[in-house]
Protein backbone atom coordinates (compact mmCIF):
# COMPACT_ATOMS: atom_id res chain seq x y z
CA UNK A 1 0.00 0.00 0.00
CA UNK A 2 1.63 3.32 -0.86
CA UNK A 3 1.59 5.95 1.82
CA UNK A 4 0.33 9.13 1.90
CA UNK A 5 3.92 10.49 1.90
CA UNK A 6 4.85 8.76 -0.46
CA UNK A 7 3.37 11.94 -3.57
CA UNK A 8 5.91 14.21 -4.41
CA UNK A 9 3.73 16.16 -6.81
CA UNK A 10 1.89 18.35 -4.51
CA UNK A 11 2.88 21.74 -3.75
CA UNK A 12 3.56 23.13 -0.66
CA UNK A 13 2.36 26.32 -0.06
CA UNK A 14 -0.17 27.24 1.95
CA UNK A 15 -0.26 23.62 3.81
CA UNK A 16 1.00 24.92 7.23
CA UNK A 17 -0.97 24.65 10.63
CA UNK A 18 -2.00 28.61 11.49
CA UNK A 19 -0.99 29.69 15.16
CA UNK A 20 0.25 32.62 16.40
CA UNK A 21 1.49 31.01 19.76
CA UNK A 22 2.83 28.03 20.77
CA UNK A 23 2.60 26.04 24.05
CA UNK A 24 4.90 22.80 23.38
CA UNK A 25 5.41 20.52 26.72
CA UNK A 26 7.83 18.01 27.25
CA UNK A 27 5.59 14.75 27.62
CA UNK A 28 7.81 11.60 26.76
CA UNK A 29 5.17 8.78 25.27
CA UNK A 30 1.04 7.44 25.24
CA UNK A 31 0.41 10.78 23.50
CA UNK A 32 -3.00 9.43 21.81
CA UNK A 33 -4.35 10.30 18.71
CA UNK A 34 -4.65 14.20 19.30
CA UNK A 35 -2.98 15.15 22.25
CA UNK A 36 -5.73 16.71 24.21
CA UNK A 37 -8.58 14.06 23.49
CA UNK A 38 -8.02 12.59 27.07
CA UNK A 39 -6.01 9.60 26.14
CA UNK A 40 -2.60 11.18 27.61
CA UNK A 41 -3.98 13.54 30.23
CA UNK A 42 -7.03 12.20 31.17
CA UNK A 43 -10.36 13.86 30.06
CA UNK A 44 -10.71 16.71 32.83
CA UNK A 45 -7.53 17.86 32.14
CA UNK A 46 -7.23 17.53 29.05
CA UNK A 47 -10.44 19.95 28.54
CA UNK A 48 -9.09 22.00 31.74
CA UNK A 49 -6.00 22.89 29.18
CA UNK A 50 -7.59 23.15 25.93
CA UNK A 51 -9.97 26.00 27.57
CA UNK A 52 -6.63 27.46 28.63
CA UNK A 53 -5.04 27.49 25.40
CA UNK A 54 -8.12 28.77 23.63
CA UNK A 55 -8.28 31.65 26.44
CA UNK A 56 -4.61 32.47 25.23
CA UNK A 57 -4.98 31.88 21.81
CA UNK A 58 -2.26 29.27 21.50
CA UNK A 59 -1.03 26.18 19.96
CA UNK A 60 -0.65 22.87 22.17
CA UNK A 61 1.69 20.79 21.33
CA UNK A 62 3.37 17.51 23.35
CA UNK A 63 7.33 16.96 22.24
CA UNK A 64 9.72 14.76 23.91
CA UNK A 65 13.82 14.31 23.08
CA UNK A 66 14.25 12.60 20.42
CA UNK A 67 15.87 8.50 21.27
CA UNK A 68 15.74 6.74 24.27
CA UNK A 69 16.50 9.62 26.67
CA UNK A 70 12.85 11.63 25.35
CA UNK A 71 11.30 8.31 25.91
CA UNK A 72 12.47 8.13 29.32
CA UNK A 73 12.11 11.76 30.56
CA UNK A 74 10.18 12.21 33.94
CA UNK A 75 9.95 15.76 33.36
CA UNK A 76 7.98 18.83 32.21
CA UNK A 77 9.93 20.93 30.42
CA UNK A 78 8.15 23.84 28.24
CA UNK A 79 8.84 26.00 25.72
CA UNK A 80 6.23 28.99 24.34
CA UNK A 81 6.55 30.51 21.45
CA UNK A 82 5.98 34.06 20.20
CA UNK A 83 5.66 33.82 15.84
CA UNK A 84 3.37 37.04 15.23
CA UNK A 85 6.26 39.05 12.68
CA UNK A 86 8.12 41.44 14.63
CA UNK A 87 7.09 40.03 17.71
CA UNK A 88 9.15 36.47 17.54
CA UNK A 89 10.19 35.19 21.14
CA UNK A 90 10.62 31.97 22.39
CA UNK A 91 10.53 31.05 26.28
CA UNK A 92 11.21 28.13 28.29
CA UNK A 93 10.73 26.75 31.92
CA UNK A 94 10.01 23.71 33.70
CA UNK A 95 7.05 22.53 35.26
CA UNK A 96 6.27 19.85 38.23
CA UNK A 97 3.38 18.21 36.20
CA UNK A 98 0.97 19.32 33.37
CA UNK A 99 -1.66 20.37 35.36
CA UNK A 100 1.10 23.45 36.32
CA UNK A 101 0.44 24.75 32.86
CA UNK A 102 -2.87 25.80 34.15
CA UNK A 103 -1.27 28.78 36.20
CA UNK A 104 0.82 30.24 33.80
CA UNK A 105 0.01 33.04 31.42
CA UNK A 106 0.83 32.14 28.14
CA UNK A 107 0.55 35.34 26.44
CA UNK A 108 3.06 36.48 28.55
CA UNK A 109 6.18 34.64 28.68
CA UNK A 110 8.25 36.91 30.09
CA UNK A 111 6.40 36.70 33.37
CA UNK A 112 6.43 33.23 33.74
CA UNK A 113 8.66 32.61 37.56
CA UNK A 114 11.94 30.89 36.13
CA UNK A 115 11.43 31.54 32.67
CA UNK A 116 14.19 31.95 30.23
CA UNK A 117 14.42 33.82 26.67
CA UNK A 118 16.10 31.55 24.28
CA UNK A 119 18.54 33.11 21.37
CA UNK A 120 18.59 30.25 19.35
CA UNK A 121 15.68 28.61 17.44
CA UNK A 122 13.69 24.98 17.71
CA UNK A 123 12.67 22.47 15.77
CA UNK A 124 10.32 20.50 16.17
CA UNK A 125 9.37 16.87 14.17
CA UNK A 126 6.69 15.26 13.81
CA UNK A 127 6.94 11.54 15.32
CA UNK A 128 3.21 10.89 15.98
CA UNK A 129 2.31 7.91 14.74
CA UNK A 130 -1.02 7.00 16.73
CA UNK A 131 -2.13 9.89 14.15
CA UNK A 132 -0.35 8.78 11.27
CA UNK A 133 2.24 5.96 10.95
CA UNK A 134 4.54 8.01 8.22
CA UNK A 135 5.31 11.10 10.50
CA UNK A 136 6.64 7.81 13.23
CA UNK A 137 8.76 6.05 10.21
CA UNK A 138 9.89 9.24 8.24
CA UNK A 139 10.30 11.98 11.48
CA UNK A 140 12.05 9.54 14.24
CA UNK A 141 15.07 9.01 12.30
CA UNK A 142 15.14 12.72 10.89
CA UNK A 143 14.46 14.02 14.26
CA UNK A 144 17.27 11.91 16.10
CA UNK A 145 20.11 12.48 13.54
CA UNK A 146 19.03 16.76 13.11
CA UNK A 147 19.52 16.43 17.16
CA UNK A 148 23.30 15.71 16.92
CA UNK A 149 24.08 17.98 14.65
CA UNK A 150 22.14 20.85 16.10
CA UNK A 151 23.85 20.05 19.78
CA UNK A 152 26.97 20.86 17.60
CA UNK A 153 25.50 23.73 15.91
CA UNK A 154 24.71 25.53 18.85
CA UNK A 155 27.57 25.37 21.04
CA UNK A 156 28.08 28.02 22.91
CA UNK A 157 24.64 29.50 22.63
CA UNK A 158 23.00 30.18 25.83
CA UNK A 159 21.49 26.48 26.71
CA UNK A 160 20.78 26.24 30.26
CA UNK A 161 20.67 22.92 31.98
CA UNK A 162 16.78 22.41 31.53
CA UNK A 163 16.23 24.18 28.27
CA UNK A 164 19.26 23.01 26.26
CA UNK A 165 17.26 20.71 23.68
CA UNK A 166 17.06 22.38 20.34
CA UNK A 167 15.54 19.73 18.64
CA UNK A 168 12.24 17.87 19.73
CA UNK A 169 9.30 15.11 18.55
CA UNK A 170 6.27 16.34 18.14
CA UNK A 171 2.55 15.78 18.04
CA UNK A 172 0.37 15.94 15.41
CA UNK A 173 0.95 19.47 13.30
CA UNK A 174 -0.86 18.92 10.56
CA UNK A 175 0.15 17.76 7.16
CA UNK A 176 1.49 14.38 7.78
CA UNK A 177 1.01 13.49 4.07
CA UNK A 178 4.40 15.93 4.06
CA UNK A 179 6.52 13.41 6.23
CA UNK A 180 9.13 14.41 7.60
CA UNK A 181 7.30 17.64 8.25
CA UNK A 182 9.16 19.89 10.33
CA UNK A 183 8.65 23.79 12.11
CA UNK A 184 11.51 26.36 13.38
CA UNK A 185 10.10 28.28 16.43
CA UNK A 186 9.87 30.87 17.38
CA UNK A 187 9.10 32.24 13.52
CA UNK A 188 6.67 28.75 12.64
CA UNK A 189 8.15 28.78 9.15
CA UNK A 190 7.02 25.55 8.71
CA UNK A 191 8.61 22.68 5.80
CA UNK A 192 7.56 19.48 4.11
CA UNK A 193 9.65 16.43 3.20
CA UNK A 194 12.53 17.94 5.08
CA UNK A 195 14.93 14.48 4.86
CA UNK A 196 17.69 14.48 7.12
CA UNK A 197 19.62 16.28 4.93
CA UNK A 198 17.47 19.34 3.73
CA UNK A 199 16.94 19.15 7.73
CA UNK A 200 20.16 19.83 8.35
CA UNK A 201 20.33 22.62 5.63
CA UNK A 202 16.97 24.16 7.11
CA UNK A 203 18.46 24.13 10.94
CA UNK A 204 22.00 26.16 9.81
CA UNK A 205 20.24 28.49 8.21
CA UNK A 206 17.47 29.20 10.57
CA UNK A 207 20.75 29.45 13.26
CA UNK A 208 21.31 32.46 10.71
CA UNK A 209 18.15 33.92 10.57
CA UNK A 210 17.32 33.00 6.94
CA UNK A 211 14.68 30.84 5.36
CA UNK A 212 14.96 27.69 3.33
CA UNK A 213 12.31 28.66 0.11
CA UNK A 214 12.19 24.86 -1.99
CA UNK A 215 10.23 23.14 0.62
CA UNK A 216 8.37 26.29 2.95
CA UNK A 217 4.92 25.49 3.34
CA UNK A 218 4.18 28.28 5.36
CA UNK A 219 4.34 30.59 8.07
CA UNK A 220 1.95 29.96 10.79
CA UNK A 221 1.19 33.27 12.24
CA UNK A 222 -0.48 34.01 8.09
CA UNK A 223 -4.09 31.87 6.94
CA UNK A 224 -3.32 29.16 4.52
CA UNK A 225 -3.55 31.56 1.48
CA UNK A 226 -1.79 34.37 3.31
CA UNK A 227 1.26 32.12 3.54
CA UNK A 228 1.03 30.82 0.06
CA UNK A 229 0.95 34.83 -1.02
CA UNK A 230 4.19 35.02 1.56
CA UNK A 231 5.75 32.02 -0.36
CA UNK A 232 5.45 33.33 -3.78
CA UNK A 233 7.09 36.89 -2.95
CA UNK A 234 9.99 35.37 -1.04
CA UNK A 235 10.32 33.06 -4.19
CA UNK A 236 10.20 35.61 -6.89
CA UNK A 237 12.32 38.29 -5.20
CA UNK A 238 14.29 35.73 -3.56
CA UNK A 239 13.80 37.34 -0.05
CA UNK A 240 15.66 34.42 2.59
CA UNK A 241 15.65 36.50 5.73
CA UNK A 242 13.13 35.27 8.57
CA UNK A 243 12.31 39.36 8.73
CA UNK A 244 12.65 39.59 5.19
CA UNK A 245 8.38 39.79 5.20
CA UNK A 246 6.96 41.79 7.89
CA UNK A 247 3.27 41.13 7.27
CA UNK A 248 0.97 39.96 5.04
CA UNK A 249 -2.55 41.84 5.17
CA UNK A 250 -6.22 40.71 3.16
CA UNK A 251 -7.27 43.36 1.00
CA UNK A 252 -10.30 41.61 -0.72
CA UNK A 253 -11.26 37.61 -0.73
CA UNK A 254 -8.65 36.64 -3.08
CA UNK A 255 -6.04 39.32 -2.88
CA UNK A 256 -3.54 39.76 -0.12
CA UNK A 257 -0.61 42.38 0.30
CA UNK A 258 2.50 41.08 1.30
CA UNK A 259 4.75 44.37 3.01
CA UNK A 260 8.55 43.83 3.26
CA UNK A 261 11.18 44.91 5.48
CA UNK A 262 12.49 47.60 2.82
CA UNK A 263 9.28 48.85 2.71
CA UNK A 264 7.98 47.73 -0.75
CA UNK A 265 4.47 45.92 -1.15
CA UNK A 266 3.52 43.40 -3.28
CA UNK A 267 -0.48 42.19 -4.26
CA UNK A 268 -0.53 38.84 -4.56
CA UNK A 269 -4.53 37.09 -5.77
CA UNK A 270 -4.55 33.59 -4.32
CA UNK A 271 -7.29 30.77 -4.83
CA UNK A 272 -7.99 27.87 -4.22
CA UNK A 273 -8.51 25.19 -7.27
CA UNK A 274 -8.85 21.34 -7.32
CA UNK A 275 -5.77 20.31 -9.14
CA UNK A 276 -5.46 17.76 -12.20
CA UNK A 277 -3.32 15.56 -9.76
CA UNK A 278 -4.54 12.01 -9.07
CA UNK A 279 -6.25 12.07 -6.31
CA UNK A 280 -4.43 10.48 -3.10
CA UNK A 281 -4.95 9.77 0.56
CA UNK A 282 -4.33 12.49 3.06
CA UNK A 283 -4.02 9.90 5.73
CA UNK A 284 -2.48 6.15 5.59
CA UNK A 285 -5.22 3.94 5.36
CA UNK A 286 -7.78 6.08 4.69
CA UNK A 287 -9.98 7.03 0.73
CA UNK A 288 -8.32 8.92 -2.14
CA UNK A 289 -9.29 12.95 -1.90
CA UNK A 290 -9.02 15.20 -4.58
CA UNK A 291 -5.76 17.47 -4.05
CA UNK A 292 -6.62 20.99 -3.81
CA UNK A 293 -3.91 23.79 -3.86
CA UNK A 294 -3.38 27.53 -3.94
CA UNK A 295 -2.27 29.13 -6.92
CA UNK A 296 -0.61 32.38 -6.44
CA UNK A 297 -0.06 35.07 -8.60
CA UNK A 298 2.00 38.33 -8.72
CA UNK A 299 -0.21 41.22 -9.89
Amino acid sequence: MTACSDFFDEPLPGTALEATRWVCVEFSHGWGHDALDGHALGEELASQIKAHMNAHNARFQFIREPGRDGQDASGHRVLVAESTPGNEALYATTINSVSDLLSLDVSHPETIPGATALDSPVALICTHGKRDVCCALKGRPVAALLSQHASGSTEGADAPETTSARVWETSHTGGHRFAPAMIVLPWGFTYGRAGAQVARQIWDLAVDGQVELDLLRGRSAFSKPGQAAEVAVRSRFHLTGVADVVAVENTSETVFRVVCADGSAHSVEVVQTVSDLPARPATCGKGEKEVKVFRATLL
